[in-house]
Order: structure tokens, then C-alpha cells, then sequence
């Protein structure tokens, strides 16, 4: 799914602008789900953070926002 909206005759899609990615160094258990009744249990030691912002496209031809 393209998630194209069309209104006014123009497409919009969603677009990511990553800022910044860096690996955290940590230790801490995660338990993952396996079962009804059994979780399995690891160790994480690093964790990737991205920082992106989300650029929302809405209705360019509004005149309102021209001068803006």
C-alpha cells in the first residue's frame, strides 16, 4: 500500500529524514514470547537508535500557507 491520498489531484506519500544513528552500549535481559506459557530469555549488549524526522506532506495548494 502506497498510501497515496489524491486529494486535490496530488499524491502524498510519507517521507523520513534520518538525523542521526548510533549504537548504544547496555546489558539487559529481553524475554521473547515462544509459547503460551514459555518465554526465552537473552541478553541484549547493544541497542541501534535512529533519530529521523517525519516529513507530513497535507494539501500544498491551500493558499492559506503560501506566504509562510
Amino acid at each position: 500500500m502506497d498510501r497515496a491520498c489524491g486529494d486535490c489531484g496530488v499524491a502524498t506519500k510519507e517521507k523520513y529524514v534520518e538525523i542521526l544513528e548510533f549504537t548504544h552500549f547496555v546489558e539487559f535481559f529481553s524475554f521473547k514470547k515462544i509459547g503460551e506459557n514459555h518465554k526465552e530469555k537473552s541478553l541484549v549488549k547493544k541497542v541501534t537508535v535512529v533519530v529521523a524526522l517525519d516529513l507530513g506532506t497535507g494539501n500544498t495548494k491551500n493558499l492559506e500557507y503560501e506566504n509562510e
